[in-house]
């Protein structure tokens, strides 16, 4: 399964957050398969932000052969890149941090970082629901005299 993008993320809970108040059963029922999708979500953007984590150690170590003048030409064709010229070796972990192809990875990896805290919260979110709308059953019965 494939990370929802998180604007597509935070704008599908919206519309799966409201719950229809003239069918509290039907929602009941509805909050186990809002939580299994959004639990194939969270596990989805962690592996996606792993697989960044591990994409984003390998370019650091290619970056650092790079800007250490270290990289051979074959990599250097592989890339696309020209020979970096000498710099101070304190330098290098400035470069590195500043580094565009590193930065597009670090804001991937956070994306999708943000997409499990999102799906967190909407999961215990889900959890509270039960209680919620069993409560909200109980007033009903109480106010129509029922309870």
């Amino acid at each position: 399964m494939k990370p929802m993008p998180l604007e597509d993320l935070i704008d599908t809970w919206e519309r799966d957050s409201k719950i229809d108040e003239t069918d509290p059963g039907k929602e009941l029922l509805r909050t186990p398969i809002l939580h299994s999708k959004y639990v194939k979500q969270h596990v989805a953007n962690s592996l996606a932000a792993k697989q960044c984590a591990i994409e984003l150690a390998k370019m650091k170590k290619v970056k650092w052969e790079y800007y250490n003048g270290r990289l051979d030409e074959d990599d250097l064709k592989k890339y696309g890149w020209e020979p970096f010229r000498f710099t101070l070796k304190s330098d290098i972990n400035t470069y590195i941090e500043s580094d565009q192809d590193i930065a597009k990875i670090t804001a991937r990896k956070i994306l999708f970082e943000q997409g499990v805290t999102a799906c967190e919260m909407i999961i215990k979110e889900l959890n509270a629901r039960t209680y919620q709308l069993r409560a909200f059953i109980d007033f009903e019965r109480f106010v129509h005299g029922q309870g």
